[in-house]
């Protein structure tokens, strides 16, 4: 379910919204709403960041080049150990807890991504990337 509400900008913002809006291919309305949703998450989670990225826009780990989804498949690996994860990644604990708190409170958005990843198998790879090489270690 979805309300109308109506907000006054400045002409400078609301120009900014339009161009931004036409970069992302979305209505203002759109473009305003996704806009407040990632801020409104942003503050309820402060350690995460939206960004674009080849895949659309995406939940950030701040500070860091992993999404969200790219962190809850390292932890699935580790048994959803945040501590396990954290030391894998040489990271702080937190940070990696607040993509797991994330990634829980909003699975729409990390599952597909995670299930797609787990799902990548070599022979897959070495298809869409022939010079692919298999390294044991």
């Amino acid at each position: 379910m979805s309300r109308v509400v109506s907000m006054r900008l400045r002409e400078e913002e609301a120009d900014r919204l339009l161009k931004l809006s036409r970069r992302l291919r979305r209505s203002v309305s759109e473009t305003a709403a996704l806009l407040i949703t990632e801020k409104l998450r942003g503050v309820e989670f402060p350690l995460i960041e939206f960004r674009g990225s080849p895949l659309g826009r995406q939940a950030y780990v701040k500070g860091t080049s992993l999404a969200v989804w790219e962190v809850v498949l390292v932890a699935r690996q580790l048994g959803m150990d945040a501590r396990r994860v954290a030391e894998h990644l040489e990271w702080q604990e937190e940070r990696v807890q607040a993509a797991l708190n994330y990634a829980e409170a909003y699975p729409e958005e990390a599952e597909p991504f995670v299930s797609e990843a787990e799902g990548v198998t070599f022979e897959r790879m070495e298809r869409r990337l022939p010079w692919l090489e298999r390294v044991s270690v």
